[in-house]
């Protein structure tokens, strides 16, 4: 397991409670401000509870270095505002710092803190090495790495399991060799803090995922949704609209948008992606010739559906 630190990594996880989505954005945009205001921050991402994905809302802040994450903790109005946050809110927080060798770019990541008894240091390593070769044996596996307690940051260990999607993590969680090893390991541990962290629309790309760690580029994968998108809600507009309209706009409108999801997620991104493996999986569609040819192809399609919707309406 890889322990080179490159990056630091805080994520924030909250349970849902009695506040709305707008209050907690102005919260994080607050922690966005304060956390600017320190050197080398790469990225910033807030992620609101998702039925079947995360249970909580998760705020990742990711810094170049360990020293400079380290320098944003340290800060007296940032503590201040992590703690003002759960009497704001009436939820706890929990903050676990990872120090990580590379950034993450994976569809779907597990990060895992486990605060180790005294004395069973040594046994809980000998587990977690069974633990990973257990996972690897797993479809969708893509790698683990293992953080040691940080002295003066944290005392947990860190461990961070990457899968290509979600259904393979979940098999993974819910298989009999998995809930066996967690039995085994339950005299090694304190407590125990498993945070899921989503990453947008990459599971819809997981099948131009390739074998490498990474998907598609953000550019590829918003022209992909684009060329997906367009058809399918001017569809929905010409065909399913009109026999809705009466419901009301706030009503027709939802029922539009969940039928737009479904008819994405499950129809037409599965055949999108594997049609245009070629252009968006990183290994086959880095070359010149291909990313040209694959722009091409997505801007004629553009071209097309607009030119077959002008027709319909015509």
């Amino acid at each position: 397991m890889q322990e080179t630190i490159k990056t630091g990594v805080v994520v924030l996880s909250r349970d849902p409670g009695d506040f709305d989505d707008l209050s907690y954005k102005q919260w994080h945009n607050e922690l966005v401000t304060l956390a600017k205001q320190h050197d080398g921050l790469i990225d910033i991402d807030l992620q609101k509870p998702l039925e079947g994905v995360q249970d909580q809302w998760v705020q990742v802040l990711t810094y170049d270095t360990i020293d400079n994450l380290k320098a944003l903790l340290d800060d007296i109005a940032y503590k201040s505002a992590v703690e003002n946050s759960e009497r704001r809110f009436g939820t706890p927080v929990i903050q676990q710092v990872v120090a990580n060798s590379k950034p993450s770019a994976l569809p779907v990541t597990v990060v895992i803190s486990q605060l180790v008894k005294p004395g069973c240091e040594e046994a809980y390593q000998e587990w977690q090495l069974d633990m990973d070769l257990a996972a690897k044996k797993f479809p969708g596996f893509l790698g683990t790495e293992m953080i040691k307690p940080l002295p003066g940051l944290q005392n947990e260990w860190v461990v961070i399991f990457r899968f290509d999607s979600a259904r393979h993590l979940d098999d993974w969680f819910a298989s009999d060799i998995h809930k066996d090893l967690l039995k085994q390991a339950e005299p090694y541990f304190e407590k125990v803090h498993v945070r899921r962290v989503g990453r947008g629309f990459e599971d819809w790309f997981a099948n131009a995922a390739g074998e490498g760690e990474s998907g598609p580029s953000q550019v590829r994968m918003a022209m992909v949704v684009l060329l997906t998108l367009y058809p399918t809600v001017m569809l929905l507009t010409l065909f399913v609209s009109p026999l809705i309209s009466s419901w009301g706009l706030p009503l027709s409108m939802f029922v539009s948008n969940v039928l737009s999801v479904v008819i994405l997620t499950w129809a037409v991104m599965p055949l999108a992606t594997r049609a245009l493996k070629f252009w968006l999986d990183q290994e086959t569609g880095s070359g010149t010739s291909v990313t040209i040819l694959g722009g091409a192809l997505i801007v004629g399609l553009y071209l097309i559906s607009i030119g077959v919707f002008v027709w319909l309406m015509g």
